[in-house]
């Protein structure tokens, strides 16, 4: 690798170095790995790296992340529907946000779907501003 190294560069590399090894094989490829970061100077850098790593392997196997953000808890039939529609490959995080009032606000990689009161209440103030 050659310039500048992000972090989701350096994430790919080892995906792609590392795919299908097992056992011994492994161990030598993450040796030679861990001497490269120490070579350009990212060991410090590792734990991001891990994160890089894990969030490109789920997108090259197929796994979509999703964060459901809700009010209040929400029931496993609930987040199943929303998994579903999303996908069969769907990894969901759920977080709770008391802010939102109520609904939900879910994530994915590269979008935002606001359904939560709280962004209702201010789309009506604003259309009752105007």
């Amino acid at each position: 690798m050659k310039g500048k190294n992000s972090n989701k560069q350096i994430a790919a590399a080892l995906y792609k170095i590392t795919r299908g090894l097992k056992g011994e094989k492994l161990t030598k490829a993450l040796n030679g790995f861990v001497a490269f970061l120490a070579r350009i100077r990212k060991i410090k850098q590792t734990d991001k790296i891990i994160n890089e790593f894990i969030a490109h392997a789920k997108k090259q196997d197929g796994i979509k992340e999703i964060e459901i953000i809700a009010a209040r808890g929400l029931d496993d039939g609930t987040i199943k529907q929303i998994k579903k529609c999303f996908g069969t490959s769907v990894e969901e995080k759920t977080v709770i946000d008391e802010n939102i009032l109520g609904g939900i606000k879910i994530k994915t990689d590269d979008k935002i779907l606001d359904a939560s009161l709280k962004t209702q209440l201010n789309n009506l103030k604003n259309t009752l501003a105007n």
